[in-house]
C-alpha cells in the first residue's frame, strides 16, 4: 500500500481519530535519502476530500522541503568540518611546540578541552590522571579507564548516554552523561576523554504513552479517549556527538600518534648525534695517541739504528758488522709497520700487498741501490690483522737477508717475492736464482724466524728452484699462536 495515494487505516486508528474529534486526515511524508525524515499530518473536523492536484502539489512541496533540509544539513556539516579542521591544525601546532606529547597534553589541557567544546576533559593514565572543567570525581576515573581499556584501543569510543553501557556512570551522569574517548598508545596506554554534561529533556505527549491497558476477557483493545497534555522528563542523555566530531577525533588521534613518533625520532637523532660526536672525539683522541705512539716508536727505533751505525763505524770486524746490518734491517721492518699504521684509515687491518711492497722498497735502500732491479714482486691484495703483519714482515726480512747471504754471498741477485690468498690462508714465496742450498745453522736469525712462523701457526717449505731455492711460508690469515713446521 506504500504507493497508494488513498487508502484505509486500521479500525483502532479510525477510533483514535474519532476520539480526537477528527473526521478526515491526510499525511505527507518527508523522505530524505530514501529514509523517512518526518511527516506532515493534517486533520479536519468534518469529512473532506483532497483533490488530486492538491495532493500532487503537497508531494512536490514535501520533496522540495526534503532537498532544502538535506542542503542545510550538508552546509552545516561542511561548516562544522571546516571549523574542526582549523581547530585541529591549531591544536596539533600547539602540541608540537613543546617537549614530549605527554607533557604537551598536560601543559595545554585547556586548549584540548576547548577543541570539542565540552564541559570537561581528562587524561586518564594508570599512574595518574589530569582533569580540567566539569569532570567526575577522581575516585570514578580509574574504574572508567579500566572499562575503556576493555573496550579496545584501536578506535574512538563515543556515546551520548554512557550509563546505558557503563552502569557505574549513573553516579556522575549529571556531569558526564556523554563521553568521547580517544586511546593513545603511550606506555601504559592512556585515554583522552571529553565529557558532556547531562541535558535534561522535557517531552510532551498527548496523553501518557506509558499508561498500561488492562483488558478483561472478551474486551477489544481500543485507543485512548483522553488527550490531556502529559510530559516526560528524560535523564542520562547529553548533547549528541556529531559525525564530524567523531571523524575529527580520529584524525587528531592519528596526528598525535605521528607527533609522538616524530618526537621519538628527534630524540633518537639527538642521541645518535651525541653518540657520533662522542665517537668522533674518541677517534680524534685515538688518532692523536696513535700519532704520538708512532712518533715515539720512530724516534726510539731511529735512536737504536743510530747507535748501531756508530758501532759499525767503530768496528773492523766483518762478522760483527754483518750482524749489525741484519739487526738494522729488522728494525727497519718494525719501523715501516708503525708508519703504515699511522697513515692508514683502519688500524685493525693492514693491506698485505702494500705493506710488502713498502717493506721491500726500504730493504732495497738499506741493502744498496744495485738491488733495485733485482727484486720483483707479484702481490695479491690480502688483508691481514695488524698483530699478524709484524711477524710476517720480520719473516720476509729474514728470508731476503738469508738470500743475500747464502744464495749470492752478499752480492746482488734476482729475488722474486709473491703473495697470494688461498681461501682462509696466505702464501708468501721468496725465490732466488743462487746456490740453492739451505743452511744448517741455528743462529739468532733462524731461531727468531722459526719463532715468528710458530706465532703465525704456519709452515715453512724449502723447495729447489733449479737453480736456486724457493721458500714458501703458508699460514692462516687469522688464527691463534701455534708451532712452526719446517719442511725441506
Amino acid at each position: 500500500m506504500s504507493d497508494s495515494s488513498l487508502r484505509s487505516v486500521s479500525p483502532i486508528h479510525l477510533q483514535y481519530l474519532k476520539n480526537m474529534g477528527v473526521a478526515a486526515s491526510a499525511s505527507v511524508s518527508i523522505v530524505k535519502d530514501g529514509d523517512l525524515w518526518g511527516l506532515v499530518a493534517c486533520h479536519n473536523e468534518t469529512p473532506k476530500t483532497v483533490a488530486y492536484d492538491v495532493r500532487a502539489s503537497c508531494r512536490v512541496l514535501a520533496a522540495s522541503l526534503a532537498r532544502h533540509i538535506k542542503a542545510k544539513e550538508q552546509t552545516d556539516a561542511y561548516r562544522e568540518r571546516l571549523r574542526l579542521r582549523r581547530t585541529e591544525d591549531e591544536l596539533i601546532e600547539i602540541l608540537s611546540l613543546r617537549g614530549t606529547l605527554e607533557q604537551s597534553l598536560v601543559d595545554k589541557i585547556e586548549d584540548v578541552r576547548n577543541y570539542l567544546g565540552c564541559d570537561g576533559f581528562a587524561i586518564l593514565r594508570e599512574d595518574r590522571s589530569f582533569t580540567t572543567g566539569e569532570c567526575p570525581a577522581r575516585e570514578y576515573l580509574p574504574p572508567l579507564l579500566t572499562w575503556l581499556q576493555s573496550k579496545g584501543t584501536e578506535g574512538v569510543f563515543v556515546t551520548d548516554r554512557l550509563s546505558e553501557f557503563y552502569q557505574p556512570a549513573k553516579a556522575f551522569e549529571s556531569l558526564a552523561a556523554g563521553i568521547l574517548a580517544v586511546p593513545l598508545p603511550i606506555d601504559p596506554t592512556c585515554f583522552l576523554v571529553w565529557f558532556r554534561a547531562e541535558e535534561v529533556q522535557i517531552v510532551k505527549w498527548a496523553g501518557n504513552p506509558h499508561k498500561g491497558v488492562d483488558l478483561k476477557p472478551g474486551e477489544v483493545l481500543s485507543p485512548r479517549a483522553s488527550f490531556e497534555a502529559w510530559q516526560d522528563t528524560v535523564h542520562g542523555h547529553s548533547r549528541r556527538w556529531t559525525l564530524s566530531e567523531y571523524e575529527s577525533a580520529g584524525r587528531v588521534r592519528h596526528a598525535m600518534m605521528e607527533l609522538r613518533k616524530n618526537w621519538r625520532l628527534r630524540e633518537l637523532n639527538r642521541q645518535l648525534t651525541e653518540s657520533v660526536s662522542e665517537k668522533d672525539l674518541l677517534l680524534e683522541q685515538k688518532n692523536f695517541l696513535i700519532g704520538e705512539v708512532n712518533h715515539r716508536v720512530q724516534n726510539s727505533l731511529q735512536l737504536v739504528s743510530s747507535f748501531l751505525s756508530l758501532q759499525v763505524r767503530e768496528s773492523n770486524d766483518e762478522t760483527f758488522i754483518e750482524a749489525i746490518e741484519e739487526a738494522r734491517r729488522r728494525i727497519t721492518a718494525v719501523s715501516l709497520l708503525h708508519r703504515r699504521l699511522y697513515r692508514g684509515d683502519q688500524v685493525d687491518v693492514v693491506d698485505g700487498a702494500r705493506y710488502v711492497e713498502e717493506l721491500c722498497a726500504d730493504l732495497v735502500k738499506s741493502m744498496g741501490s744495485d738491488w733495485a732491479e733485482q727484486i720483483t714482486l707479484d702481490l695479491a691484495p690480502v688483508m691481514f690483522p695488524t698483530d699478524r703483519a709484524v711477524p710476517l714482515g720480520l719473516v720476509l726480512t729474514e728470508l731476503v737477508i738469508n738470500a743475500n747471504k747464502y744464495a749470492y754471498n752478499g752480492a746482488s741477485g734476482p729475488i722474486h717475492i709473491a703473495l697470494v690468498e688461498d681461501r682462509a690462508r696466505f702464501k708468501l714465496t721468496v725465490s732466488d736464482k743462487g746456490g740453492g742450498k739451505t743452511t744448517e745453522r741455528s743462529g739468532f736469525g733462524t731461531k727468531m724466524m722459526l719463532a715468528l712462523v710458530g706465532q703465525l701457526s704456519g709452515e715453512l717449505d724449502f723447495q729447489p728452484g733449479n737453480p736456486g731455492l724457493r721458500v714458501v711460508l703458508s699460514a692462516p690469515i687469522t688464527t691463534s699462536p701455534g708451532s712452526a713446521v719446517v719442511r725441506d
